[in-house]
C-alpha cells in the first residue's frame, strides 16, 4: 500500500471516529425547561384537617432545600415519615399520601431533591446533580433537622424509584438514624450501570457535565418513550403532562449520578451496617419494568441480605405499574404503607 493510500486510510479512520463520537456524544441542547416564575411557591393543600408548612433548609454548600411538613392538626404524633422522591418529579406529588399519613398520626416531611422543583440555585440548576453522595447528605441533613425539632419520635424513611436508590445509599453510613425503611418502584441493579457510568464520564469530559449528550439521554430512558409505564391511571398521566414542575431531562452529570447510585447497590464494602434488624418493606407493581421482575426483586432482597439486613419483606402487586401510590387501586397500597408504619 502506498504512503498516499495509508494517509487517506488513516484520515478516514480518524474522521470516522470523530463522526461517531459526535453522533453519540453531541449536545442535544435539551434542558429541564422549568420556569419557576410560572409556579406558585405556596402548595395549595386544600385538606384543612391537617397542619401544613413549607420552608427552605440551608445546607452546608449554600443551597436551600425546599421542604414541607404535614402533620395531624390535633392529637399525638406516632412518628416521622421522610419521603425521597424519584426521577423527574418533586415533593408535591406526595401530598395526598402525606395528608393520609398525617390523618393517621404521622408527621410527614417531603423535599425537592437538589436540581428538582424549588431546590435549585446557580450551581444546582434543574436536571443537574453532582453526585448521589451529595443528595444523601441533603437527606441526612433533613433527618437531623426534623429529629431535632421532634425529639424521641421514630423516623421512617421512604424512597420511591430513584429515591429508592438514594434510600439504599442512605443506609451506607446512616442506618442508625432510621427505624424503618420503605421502598416503592424499587429499582433493580442493572448490569449496564457500569457502561452507563463509563459513557457518562466520557460525555462529561467531551462536552461538559452541564450538557445533555444524545447517547446519555438514550441510556436514561429506563421506561422507554412515553409515560404509559408509570401507572394505569390515565388522569395521573394527564396531570404529569400539565405539571409545571415535572422535568423532561437531566444533564450529563445528573444521569451519571443516577447510574452511579445504581452501580453502588452491589458495593457492599461501602455499607458500615449497624442496624441488622431494620424493618425493610418493598412494595412494587408486577407490571413495573424497573424492578427487574421477580428475578430483580429477589436480587434486591439478596443484596440487602448480603449486606447484613435480616428483616426484609417484598410485596409485588398484580395489575400495577411503577407508581403504586398513584395506581387505580392505590387505597390498597396506602393501607399496606400505614400497616407497615403502625406495626
Amino acid at each position: 500500500m502506498s504512503k498516499k493510500n495509508i494517509t487517506i486510510w488513516g484520515l478516514g479512520i480518524v474522521g470516522g471516529i470523530a463522526a461517531t463520537t459526535y453522533l453519540l456524544f453531541h449536545d442535544t441542547k435539551e434542558t429541564a425547561n422549568i420556569n419557576l416564575y410560572d409556579v406558585e411557591l405556596a402548595n395549595d393543600n386544600k385538606d384543612t384537617t391537617v397542619e401544613f408548612h413549607e420552608e427552605f433548609l440551608p445546607v452546608d454548600d449554600g443551597l436551600s432545600l425546599y421542604i414541607s411538613t404535614t402533620c395531624p392538626k390535633n392529637g399525638d404524633i406516632k412518628g416521622i415519615v421522610q419521603i425521597i422522591h424519584g426521577m423527574n418529579e418533586h415533593a408535591r406529588r406526595y401530598q395526598d399520601l402525606a395528608n393520609f399519613l398525617a390523618k393517621n398520626g404521622y408527621l410527614v416531611v417531603t423535599s425537592d431533591n437538589r436540581g428538582h422543583g424549588f431546590s435549585i440555585d446557580s450551581n444546582n440548576p434543574h436536571g443537574h446533580m453532582d453526585s448521589y453522595q451529595r443528595l444523601v447528605e441533603d437527606q441526612v441533613a433533613i433527618s437531623n433537622y426534623i429529629k431535632d425539632k421532634n425529639p424521641g419520635l421514630p423516623l421512617y424513611l421512604y424512597g420511591h424509584s430513584f429515591g429508592s436508590l438514594l434510600a439504599r445509599m442512605y443506609l451506607q453510613d446512616n442506618d442508625f438514624l432510621i427505624d424503618k425503611l420503605l421502598l416503592t418502584g424499587t429499582v433493580a441493579h442493572f448490569k449496564m450501570s457500569k457502561v452507563g457510568c463509563f459513557l457518562a464520564n466520557i460525555a462529561n469530559k467531551l462536552v461538559g457535565s452541564d450538557r445533555s449528550s444524545w447517547i446519555i439521554q438514550k441510556l436514561a430512558q429506563v421506561g422507554g418513550k412515553g409515560d404509559d409505564w408509570i401507572t394505569n391511571d390515565k388522569k395521573v398521566l394527564k396531570d404529569i403532562k400539565k405539571d409545571p414542575l415535572w422535568m423532561s431531562t437531566y444533564d450529563n452529570s445528573g444521569i451519571a449520578t443516577i447510574w452511579k447510585s445504581n452501580l453502588d447497590l452491589k458495593d457492599g464494602e461501602k455499607y458500615k451496617f449497624t442496624n441488622e434488624n431494620l424493618p425493610i418493606l418493598s412494595i412494587t407493581g408486577a407490571e413495573d419494568i424497573v424492578t427487574g421482575g421477580k428475578k430483580g426483586l429477589e436480587d434486591t432482597k439478596k443484596t440487602l441480605e448480603e449486606i447484613g439486613y435480616k428483616n426484609i419483606e417484598i410485596i409485588n402487586l398484580p395489575n400495577m405499574k411503577h407508581e403504586v401510590i398513584n395506581e387505580l387501586d392505590n387505597e390498597k397500597v396506602y393501607d399496606l404503607i400505614l400497616n407497615f408504619f403502625d406495626k
